[in-house]
């Protein structure tokens, strides 16, 4: 979790910056920097994924979704609203390290 906090505050940074830089000087960098941008928050929503589970809020199911549903999720921080595989319900499933 700090890894991915870690990538998804400094990646806004470094974009900002390539950004800045590139109007002044390239313009292949604004492509660059909003590739890169991208990629780190493909690669954030992986550690969140990684990261242990999400807790269904009706039977405290505890489940890893797939990267897929977690993408297109709607999601307040790593509070998602995500459909539990056991009770076949959408909820906002919170996040939790432990099962």
């Amino acid at each position: 979790m700090t890894s991915m906090w870690t990538i998804l505050i400094t990646s806004p940074l470094f974009y900002i910056g390539i950004f800045l830089i590139s109007v002044n000087t390239l313009e292949e960098g604004i492509l660059l920097g909003t590739i890169i941008f991208v990629v780190a928050g493909f690669i954030t929503l992986k550690f969140e994924i990684d990261a242990g589970y999400y807790e269904c809020k009706n039977y405290h199911h505890k489940f890893v979704p797939t990267y897929k549903e977690v993408m297109f999720s709607m999601h307040m921080a790593t509070t998602r609203y995500l459909k539990c595989p056991k009770c076949n319900k959408r909820s906002w499933t919170k996040k939790v390290i432990n099962k």
